[in-house]
C-alpha cells in the first residue's frame, strides 16, 4: 500500500482558535443582552412573552455551553494529536539519521 498521511494540525489549531474567538465574542454579546433585558424587567407587558424569552435564553445558554465544551474537547484533541505526530516525526528523523 502506497500513500502518505497528510496532516495539518496548525490549520486545525488556527480554526479552533478562530472558533474560540467567535465564542468569546458571542458570549460577550449574550452577557450584554442579558444585562439589557434585566434592566427592562419591570417593563414587560406580557408575562407570557417574558416566560417565552426566559425559555429561549435558557435553551440558548444550554446549547452554547455544550458547543463551547465540544470546542474545548476539539482543541485538546488537536493539541494531543499534534504533539504525538511531532514526537513521531522526531523519532523517525532520529532513526534515519542513524542510518546515514
Amino acid at each position: 500500500m502506497n500513500g502518505s498521511i497528510n496532516y495539518d494540525f496548525a490549520a486545525l489549531g488556527d480554526l479552533s482558535g478562530g472558533l474560540r474567538a467567535a465564542f468569546t465574542r458571542l458570549e460577550d454579546l449574550n452577557t450584554q443582552l442579558k444585562a439589557q433585558v434585566a434592566a427592562l424587567d419591570g417593563n414587560w407587558n406580557s408575562q407570557q412573552a417574558k416566560a417565552a424569552y426566559v425559555d429561549a435564553q435558557g435553551a440558548f445558554d444550554r446549547i452554547f455551553t455544550q458547543s463551547r465544551d465540544s470546542l474545548t474537547s476539539l482543541e485538546h484533541g488537536v493539541t494531543n494529536a499534534s504533539r504525538v505526530m511531532q514526537d513521531t516525526d522526531a523519532a523517525i528523523g532520529t532513526g534515519f539519521r542513524g542510518l546515514v
